[in-house]
C-alpha cells in the first residue's frame, strides 16, 4: 500500500467514499449489500486501520524510510464490495498492517497477502485475529521467482518494490491462480506492476490499482477497464 500521503478520508461508508471520487466521471456506486452488521465490522476495521497507520505513522522520525503508507480504506471497501461473498482469489501485493487483506476475508474473498516486514506481517495476522478473519499471509515478495522488471528505457530498478523470498512459494501458491489482486504503487511502478500481472497473472483477472490521486482503477489483461465493468454503477445526472 504505497503513494504519497493522503489525508484521512471523511466518511466511514464504503458507498458515500466512492461517491466523490466516481463522480467526476459521472457515475455513482450502487452498493448491493444491506447486511448492517456486515457494514458496521467494515467501519470498525477501517476505523482500526487508521490508528494502526497513526501508530505507525507516529514513529517515522525512529526509523529509515519505510514504504507503507496507509490506503484510503473506506475507497477499497467500495471497489471490492461488488464481489463480495463470491468466493473469488484475492492478493494483496504489499499487505503491510493488512488491513485490505482482512477486508477482503470479510467481504467473502479467499483473500491473502504478501509484505516484506515481519513485524507489519505479524500485526497483519493480530489483526486477522481480533476480527475473526481467515486472511493469510506471507513474509516475502510478491515478485515472483525469475521476475526481472526492463523499463522502457531499459532501467532495471523496480523502485520500492523489494526483493526477497518469494511470497508465493511460503503460500504454495502461483499468481496466476488468483482472480482478483489488489497493489498501492508508489509514482513509477504502476508499469510495473501490469508487467507483473501480463507475464504471471490469470489471463482476466482483475488487478485494482490505488492511487491518492486517481481512486481506484481496475485492469485486466494490461488495459483500463470502465468502472462500469467491475462496479455495479447508475448514471449520475450531474
Amino acid at each position: 500500500m504505497r503513494s504519497d500521503r493522503i489525508t484521512r478520508p471523511l466518511c466511514a461508508d464504503p458507498a458515500r467514499a466512492l461517491t466523490g471520487y466516481l463522480c467526476r466521471v459521472n457515475i455513482v456506486p450502487r452498493i448491493p449489500h444491506t447486511d448492517e452488521a456486515l457494514r458496521a465490522r467494515v467501519a470498525a476495521l477501517c476505523a482500526e486501520g487508521w490508528r494502526l497507520w497513526e501508530r505507525f505513522d507516529a514513529t517515522t522520525l525512529e526509523r529509515p524510510f519505510h514504504p507503507f503508507v496507509a490506503a484510503d480504506y473506506d475507497l477499497v471497501a467500495t471497489a471490492l464490495w461488488p464481489y463480495s461473498g463470491e468466493g473469488l482469489r484475492f492478493l494483496e501485493w504489499g499487505s503491510a498492517t493488512g488491513v485490505i487483506t482482512v477486508l477482503a476475508d470479510l467481504l467473502g474473498y479467499d483473500a491473502v497477502g504478501i509484505e516484506l516486514d515481519d513485524a507489519l506481517t505479524a500485526t497483519a495476522r493480530e489483526l486477522a485475529d481480533h476480527f475473526g478473519a481467515s486472511a493469510r499471509f506471507a513474509v516475502g515478495s510478491f515478485l515472483p521467482d525469475g521476475y526481472t522488471w526492463r523499463g522502457p528505457d531499459g532501467d532495471l530498478r523496480t523502485g520500492t518494490l523489494g526483493t526477497g523470498p518469494s511470497g508465493y512459494r511460503i503460500l504454495g501458491t502461483a499468481l496466476d491462480e488468483f482472480d482478483v489482486v489488489f497493489g498501492y504503487p508508489w509514482d513509477g511502478e504502476i508499469d510495473t506492476m501490469l508487467d507483473l500481472m501480463q507475464q504471471y497473472g490469470k489471463p482476466g483477472a482483475l488487478l485494482l490499482i490505488h492511487s491518492a490521486s486517481d481512486g481506484v482503477n481496475g485492469y485486466r489483461n494490461g488495459k483500463i477497464v470502465d468502472a462500469g465493468a467491475w462496479l455495479p454503477v447508475v448514471r449520475s445526472g450531474y
